[in-house]
C-alpha cells in the first residue's frame, strides 16, 4: 500500500497529465533490477539520447560533426568518440535558438558553482523522472516526500505571488515538510532554528552542508538550544571535511546522508546505509569520469565528471562538464542496490560574505540572484573590506546603469543597505589553484588571525 501522501501525488500527476504514476512506479522497480540489467538500460538509454539530439538539434549535431569530422553512422557510438558539451556550448546554444524545441517545456535556470550562469530548458517527463529518482534516493536516508522533514535551505530570490507562495506551501504541508530560511545564519538564526527543529520534530533534516556543520558547533557550544535528534541528515552542496560527519551524527542527526547534485540534473547520486560513495541515478544520468582529453579513467582514478540527461530531450545535456572531479568506485556496493557508485566528489567550499554589520553571510544565494539577470556570462565577487564589495562579470556588451542598478539593489538588500557595490566589466575570471573559478575572493582580514583569506573551490 502506497503511502497517502504517495496516492495524492499521483492521483495530482494523473489529472494533469503528467505520467506521474507510471514514472514513479517504473523508479521503484528500477531499484530491483540486477546491475548487469540497469548498465545496460543506461547505455541504450544513452545511445538513444545522442540519436535523438543529433537528429532534433542542429547546434548539438553541427559540433558533432565539427568535433568527429564525419556524420556518425553508426546506431552504437563509444561515448569517448562524442565531444565534451561545456557551459559555453550551452550558453551559444541559447543564444542562437529563440524558444524551446519542444512543445511544453519549460525554462530552468542556475547560477553556476563556479561562476558561469546558465539557462536551459526541460520537459515534463524530464522533470518527473529527476524528482522520482530525488525522492528514492533520500528514502535511503529516511527523507522522502511524506517523512517529516526539516531543511535548513533558503528562501526564493524573487517575491513569489500569492497564488504560488499558497501552493507552495500546501504543497509542503502534504508532503511534511518545512523550510528555514538559512542564507543569513549568524546565531540569533541558529537560536531560532534550534527552536523550530525542537517544536516540529522531524526525523530527518535536510540542508547546506556548510550550514548544518555551523548550527551542529552552535549546538555543541550551546547545550540545551536544540531538545531534538533527527534519525538522519541529508546534506547537499557540497562535501563533507574530516571529522564533520561525526560532529553532525554527536549533536544534529543518528546518520548522516551526503548527497550529490545540480541545478541542471537535481539528484545525480546518493549516499546509502552503507556511506561508500553516491549511487549514480542512473535510470535517469549516464555519469562518465574521464581524463581531459575526454577519455575514460579507469576506477579509482580521479577525472572530469561528465553527465548526461537521459530523459530530457529539449537540452542537449550529452557529456557536460559539470565543474567536478570525482572518482568511480571499484566495488559494487555491499547495499545490493544496482547502480553504480561515485567513490568520491570534489565538492564545493562554502564561500561566505560579510554583511556591513560584520556577520558572515552564505554565498550560496549568490547564484540564485545572478541567474536573474540574463546579460550576466560570467561572474566573481571580490570582498576588499566589509564596507566595498567588487562584482567581476562577463558580458556581451558594455555595462550600463540599467543594468547594473538592479543587481545593486539586490545585492545591497541582502548584504546591508550601506555596502558600496561596484560592477565591473572583465575579460576574464579569477582562477583559483585548482583551475576552478571561486564564486568569491575574500580579502577581508579574518579577526582570529588578522591574515587575509581567500575561498576558492577545490
Amino acid at each position: 500500500m502506497k503511502p497517502l501522501v504517495r496516492q495524492l501525488s499521483d492521483l495530482y500527476g494523473d489529472l494533469r497529465h503528467f505520467g506521474r504514476r507510471q514514472i514513479r512506479d517504473e523508479v521503484s522497480k528500477n531499484a530491483l533490477l540486477p546491475a548487469a540489467n540497469v548498465r545496460t538500460l543506461s547505455e541504450t538509454l544513452f545511445q538513444n539520447r545522442v540519436g535523438d539530439a543529433i537528429r532534433r538539434n542542429a547546434f548539438y549535431s553541427d559540433k558533432v560533426l565539427q568535433h568527429c569530422g564525419s556524420t556518425l553512422q553508426s546506431d552504437a557510438v563509444a561515448p569517448a568518440l562524442l565531444p565534451v558539451w561545456t557551459r559555453q556550448d550551452q550558453n551559444d546554444l541559447m543564444m542562437a535558438q529563440s524558444g524551446s524545441p519542444i512543445p511544453g517545456a519549460f525554462l530552468h535556470a542556475t547560477g553556476g558553482s563556479t561562476g558561469s550562469p546558465t539557462r536551459f530548458y526541460v520537459t515534463r517527463e524530464s522533470y518527473e523522472w529527476r524528482t522520482a529518482v530525488s525522492d528514492r534516493g533520500y528514502s535511503w536516508a529516511g527523507a522522502e516526500e511524506g517523512r517529516k522533514s526539516y531543511y535548513v535551505w533558503g528562501s526564493p530570490i524573487k517575491p513569489l505571488s500569492p497564488l504560488k507562495k499558497c501552493k507552495i506551501e500546501l504543497q509542503h504541508i502534504i508532503q511534511r515538510r518545512e523550510y528555514f530560511d538559512s542564507f543569513i545564519f549568524n546565531d540569533e538564526r541558529k537560536e531560532a532554528c534550534c527552536r523550530e527543529i525542537s517544536r516540529f520534530k522531524p526525523d530527518a533534516l535536510v540542508g547546506y552542508a556548510g550550514n548544518l556543520v555551523d548550527l551542529a558547533l552552535f549546538v555543541l557550544a550551546h547545550p540545551g538550544k536544540l531538545n531534538w535528534k533527527a534519525r538522519s541528515v541529508v546534506t547537499g552542496a557540497e562535501g563533507l571535511q574530516p571529522g564533520q560527519r561525526e560532529l553532525l551524527q554527536a549533536t544534529l542527526a543518528d546518520e548522516v546522508f551526503m548527497s550529490y547534485g545540480s541545478r541542471e540534473f537535481m539528484l545525480i547520486g546518493m549516499e546509502c546505509r552503507e556511506h561508500s560513495g553516491y549511487h549514480i541515478s542512473a535510470d535517469n544520468l549516464y555519469v562518465e569520469v574521464v581524463d581531459e582529453a575526454g577519455q575514460s579513467v579507469m576506477p579509482g582514478r580521479s577525472g572530469r565528471i561528465l553527465v548526461t540527461d537521459l530523459r530530457n530531450m529539449a537540452n542537449p545535456f550529452i557529456r557536460y562538464q559539470i565543474g567536478d572531479m570525482g572518482t568511480m568506485s571499484l566495488n559494487q556496493c555491499r547495499c545490493g542496490l544496482p547502480f553504480p557508485l561515485l567513490a568520491s566528489v570534489d565538492g564545493r567550499i562554502q564561500e561566505f560574505l560579510y554583511t556591513t554589520s560584520g556577520e558572515k553571510m552564505t554565498a550560496l544565494f549568490i547564484p540564485h540572484l545572478l541567474k536573474e539577470f540574463s546579460w550576466v556570462r560570467g561572474y566573481q565577487i571580490v570582498q576588499t573590506d566589509k564596507a566595498n564589495i567588487r562584482v567581476n562579470v562577463i558580458s556581451d556588451g558594455e555595462l550600463t546603469s540599467a543594468l547594473t542598478e538592479p543587481m545593486v539593489h539586490a545585492l545591497r538588500a541582502k548584504l546591508g543597505s550601506a555596502i558600496n557595490v561596484t560592477i565591473v566589466r572583465v575579460a576574464a575570471l579569477q582562477k583559483g589553484a585548482s583551475g576552478k573559478v571561486p564564486i568569491v575572493i575574500q580579502e577581508v582580514s579574518d579577526s582570529s588571525d588578522g591574515s587575509l583569506k581567500m575561498n576558492q573551490a577545490k
